[in-house]
Protein backbone atom coordinates (compact mmCIF):
# COMPACT_ATOMS: atom_id res chain seq x y z
CA UNK A 1 0.00 0.00 0.00
CA UNK A 2 2.76 2.36 0.96
CA UNK A 3 5.19 1.47 -2.23
CA UNK A 4 2.82 2.95 -4.28
CA UNK A 5 2.67 6.67 -3.19
CA UNK A 6 5.84 7.23 -3.49
CA UNK A 7 8.30 6.86 -6.36
CA UNK A 8 11.97 6.68 -6.43
CA UNK A 9 12.80 9.69 -7.61
CA UNK A 10 10.60 11.78 -5.51
CA UNK A 11 12.32 9.76 -2.20
CA UNK A 12 15.67 9.65 -3.58
CA UNK A 13 14.74 14.20 -3.47
CA UNK A 14 13.72 13.36 0.23
CA UNK A 15 16.48 12.03 1.33
CA UNK A 16 18.97 14.19 -0.15
CA UNK A 17 16.76 17.21 1.56
CA UNK A 18 16.88 15.31 4.69
CA UNK A 19 20.80 15.22 4.30
CA UNK A 20 21.46 19.08 3.77
CA UNK A 21 18.85 20.10 6.43
CA UNK A 22 20.86 17.84 8.46
CA UNK A 23 23.84 19.04 7.78
CA UNK A 24 23.01 23.03 7.75
CA UNK A 25 22.27 22.55 11.32
CA UNK A 26 25.83 22.49 11.96
CA UNK A 27 26.49 25.47 10.04
CA UNK A 28 27.18 28.46 12.46
CA UNK A 29 25.07 31.10 10.88
CA UNK A 30 21.97 28.76 9.77
CA UNK A 31 21.84 26.55 12.86
CA UNK A 32 19.91 29.57 14.48
CA UNK A 33 17.13 29.67 12.00
CA UNK A 34 17.01 25.48 11.32
CA UNK A 35 15.87 25.60 15.32
CA UNK A 36 13.24 28.25 14.84
CA UNK A 37 12.02 26.18 11.90
CA UNK A 38 12.12 22.60 13.60
CA UNK A 39 13.35 21.09 10.80
CA UNK A 40 14.96 18.13 12.84
CA UNK A 41 10.87 17.28 12.70
CA UNK A 42 10.98 17.56 9.00
CA UNK A 43 14.19 15.60 8.73
CA UNK A 44 12.36 12.62 10.61
CA UNK A 45 9.38 12.68 7.82
CA UNK A 46 11.15 12.97 4.93
CA UNK A 47 13.46 10.27 5.82
CA UNK A 48 10.12 7.98 6.58
CA UNK A 49 9.08 9.20 2.91
CA UNK A 50 13.14 8.29 1.77
CA UNK A 51 12.36 4.62 3.25
CA UNK A 52 8.72 4.09 1.98
CA UNK A 53 10.14 5.22 -1.60
CA UNK A 54 12.82 2.06 -1.01
CA UNK A 55 10.16 -0.48 -0.11
CA UNK A 56 9.76 0.07 -4.41
CA UNK A 57 13.24 -0.90 -5.34
CA UNK A 58 14.19 -4.42 -5.63
CA UNK A 59 15.95 -4.19 -2.16
CA UNK A 60 13.02 -2.70 -0.51
CA UNK A 61 10.65 -5.81 -1.74
CA UNK A 62 13.53 -8.07 -0.53
CA UNK A 63 13.46 -6.44 2.97
CA UNK A 64 9.88 -6.47 3.42
CA UNK A 65 9.26 -9.63 2.01
CA UNK A 66 12.15 -10.48 5.18
CA UNK A 67 10.12 -9.00 7.25
CA UNK A 68 7.05 -10.31 6.49
CA UNK A 69 8.66 -13.89 6.37
CA UNK A 70 9.67 -13.44 9.92
CA UNK A 71 6.24 -12.61 10.93
CA UNK A 72 4.36 -15.22 8.89
CA UNK A 73 7.62 -17.53 10.59
CA UNK A 74 6.72 -16.68 13.86
CA UNK A 75 2.98 -16.98 13.61
CA UNK A 76 3.51 -20.59 12.38
CA UNK A 77 5.92 -21.30 14.43
CA UNK A 78 4.46 -19.97 17.96
CA UNK A 79 0.90 -19.27 17.31
CA UNK A 80 -1.02 -16.48 16.30
CA UNK A 81 -0.75 -14.16 19.76
CA UNK A 82 2.68 -14.89 20.07
CA UNK A 83 3.57 -13.99 16.84
CA UNK A 84 1.83 -10.79 17.17
CA UNK A 85 3.89 -10.32 20.50
CA UNK A 86 7.47 -10.60 18.63
CA UNK A 87 6.39 -8.76 14.94
CA UNK A 88 3.87 -6.27 15.78
CA UNK A 89 3.88 -5.29 19.25
CA UNK A 90 7.37 -3.79 18.54
CA UNK A 91 6.25 -2.27 15.43
CA UNK A 92 3.68 -0.69 17.36
CA UNK A 93 6.03 0.59 20.01
CA UNK A 94 8.24 2.04 17.17
CA UNK A 95 5.24 3.73 16.07
CA UNK A 96 4.46 5.24 18.76
CA UNK A 97 7.75 6.20 20.07
CA UNK A 98 8.08 7.87 16.79
CA UNK A 99 5.00 9.72 17.37
CA UNK A 100 5.55 10.84 20.76
CA UNK A 101 9.18 12.03 20.10
CA UNK A 102 7.84 14.40 16.45
CA UNK A 103 5.44 15.40 19.36
CA UNK A 104 6.60 16.50 22.55
CA UNK A 105 10.81 16.23 22.00
CA UNK A 106 13.51 17.31 20.55
CA UNK A 107 14.40 14.66 17.58
CA UNK A 108 17.22 12.92 18.47
CA UNK A 109 19.06 10.33 15.89
CA UNK A 110 16.73 7.58 17.60
CA UNK A 111 13.39 9.57 15.87
CA UNK A 112 15.42 9.48 12.70
CA UNK A 113 16.12 5.75 12.30
CA UNK A 114 12.92 4.96 13.60
CA UNK A 115 11.57 7.08 11.02
CA UNK A 116 13.59 4.92 8.39
CA UNK A 117 12.03 1.88 10.28
CA UNK A 118 8.36 2.62 10.40
CA UNK A 119 7.51 2.25 6.67
CA UNK A 120 8.71 -1.56 6.36
CA UNK A 121 7.37 -2.20 10.42
CA UNK A 122 4.01 -0.73 10.49
CA UNK A 123 3.06 -3.63 7.68
CA UNK A 124 3.30 -6.18 10.52
CA UNK A 125 0.65 -4.14 12.64
CA UNK A 126 -2.57 -6.77 12.58
CA UNK A 127 -6.22 -5.20 12.08
CA UNK A 128 -7.94 -2.22 12.17
CA UNK A 129 -5.43 -0.54 13.86
CA UNK A 130 -2.31 -1.83 11.24
CA UNK A 131 -4.90 -0.49 8.69
CA UNK A 132 -5.30 3.09 10.01
CA UNK A 133 -1.74 3.39 10.70
CA UNK A 134 -0.95 2.14 7.24
CA UNK A 135 -3.48 4.63 6.00
CA UNK A 136 -2.26 7.48 8.17
CA UNK A 137 1.65 6.89 6.98
CA UNK A 138 0.39 6.47 3.71
CA UNK A 139 -1.44 9.85 3.54
CA UNK A 140 1.96 11.69 5.04
CA UNK A 141 3.93 10.10 2.55
CA UNK A 142 2.04 10.78 -0.22
CA UNK A 143 1.99 14.31 0.79
CA UNK A 144 5.44 14.60 1.53
CA UNK A 145 6.30 13.10 -1.89
CA UNK A 146 4.33 14.97 -3.45
CA UNK A 147 5.33 18.52 -2.36
CA UNK A 148 9.26 17.37 -2.42
CA UNK A 149 8.63 15.97 -5.77
CA UNK A 150 6.82 19.42 -7.34
CA UNK A 151 9.79 21.28 -5.62
CA UNK A 152 12.21 19.66 -7.57
CA UNK A 153 10.28 19.67 -10.57
CA UNK A 154 9.63 15.85 -10.55
CA UNK A 155 6.15 15.74 -10.59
Amino acid sequence: MIEAVVSSAAGGACAGSAALLYYSEKLPGIKKLTNKLHTDRAQAILIATASAAVISTPAGSWWNDTVNSLHGWSVGMVGQWTGLLITGIPALFVTVIFINDLWTRKVEHRTRILGALLPILVSTIPGPIGSGIQSALSWIVGTVSSLVAGAFGLG
